[in-house]
């Protein structure tokens, strides 16, 4: 297996995508019956959030913010983020994979929280190594299912 390296880069096609979703809640969120108050302090949480995510999953900016996905010819996932950290990661079974746009999910390994989410979309950069790394994670999944269906032959 080769190895695999993909440098994240800012997607202006995710903040659309987000910027638009928090612009439709918070156009529902005034037509509803509520205290304007409350609708207030709703609409701050979503603009809060939505600004945090943006910064963090679409702009990159955060520190915490993911910067690049590495997968060696072992097969370990390592993610490294901004400040240099990196982290060996095991990728979730809820992990969404497809051709225009993959949402990588990790279990916790010791995190007190959950790993924050990779969303990656469709790029012409690194289409060669987006289609190999979904690869890796279409073959994972069936290894992680077929493991816990031989574990499960063995304990009955």
């Amino acid at each position: 297996m080769q190895p695999i390296h993909i440098k994240l880069t800012p997607s202006k096609l995710l903040l659309g995508l987000i910027s638009s979703v928090s612009i439709a809640c918070c156009l529902i969120l005034m037509s509803l019956p509520i205290l304007l108050a409350i609708k207030c302090v709703i609409i701050a949480l979503i603009i809060a959030s939505s600004v945090f995510f943006i910064l963090r999953d679409v702009l990159l900016r955060l520190p915490s913010s993911w910067e690049i996905i590495d997968v060696n010819n072992k097969g370990a996932l390592t993610l490294t983020n901004k400040n240099g950290q990196q982290f060996q990661l095991t990728p979730a079974p809820n992990s969404f994979i497809h051709a225009g746009c993959s949402v990588l999910n990790f279990e916790r390994n010791g995190f007190k929280f959950a790993s924050p989410s990779v969303i990656l979309l469709a790029n012409a950069e690194h289409a060669d190594e987006l289609r190999r790394l979904r690869v890796w994670l279409r073959w994972f999944k069936h290894q992680a299912s077929n493991q816990e269906d031989l574990s499960a032959d063995l304990a009955a």
